[in-house]
């Protein structure tokens, strides 16, 4: 489905006036991202194709998940 032009100037001026949760959403898309990549995404390809870049994603999501045990815990 195509996003028309007034649901892109929409979100351009929501955005533009709500800075602080579009700053927050575009980082927690980011996370996301990585965490669980779209099969369509170069880097879900490259987990799925290279054996040394998929041992470091499985070491770095064990990192994630020990930083976000850390954190809850302070919060």
């Amino acid at each position: 489905m195509a996003t028309s032009e007034a649901q892109k100037k929409a979100k351009k001026n929501y955005e533009k006036a709500n800075p602080e949760k579009a700053y927050y959403w575009k980082r927690k898309s980011e996370a996301g991202g990585f965490i669980n990549p779209s099969p369509q995404t170069r880097l879900y390809k490259l987990i799925q194709s290279n054996i040394d870049i998929r041992e470091s994603y499985i070491n770095d999501l064990k990192g994630f998940k020990i930083a976000l045990d850390k954190r809850l815990k302070e919060l």
